[in-house]
């Protein structure tokens, strides 16, 4: 049996990703998600309620660092793409 939130079904009537989703669609991170820059070099994808679910780090220099970072527009490019995944998903019921 799923959690308590989630509607009581005998747990062998179901196959497993029936399960899975039955239990899920009842939790996870409302959209839209918003993106919004933090700082000097973040992004931050929050959910609709505010729970924060990513930062994406940039490189305002790129180049004078040891390791290859992300350039501004690159971050930004990420974190909107990252953000959209609620309405990428919900248009392809197949991969959920």
């Amino acid at each position: 049996m799923c959690a308590s939130s989630c509607r009581p079904v005998r747990e062998s009537a179901l196959p497993a990703r029936e399960r899975y989703h039955l239990c899920m669609s009842q939790r996870g991170f409302p959209p839209p998600w918003t993106v919004k820059q933090a700082g000097d070099a973040s992004f931050i994808v929050r959910d609709a309620n505010g729970q924060k679910l990513a930062y994406v780090y940039y490189e305002e220099k790129p180049g004078q660092q040891s390791v290859q970072s992300l350039t501004k527009d690159d971050g930004r490019r990420i974190a909107v793409n990252f953000a959209r995944l609620p309405e990428l998903l919900s248009a392809q019921p197949h991969w959920r």
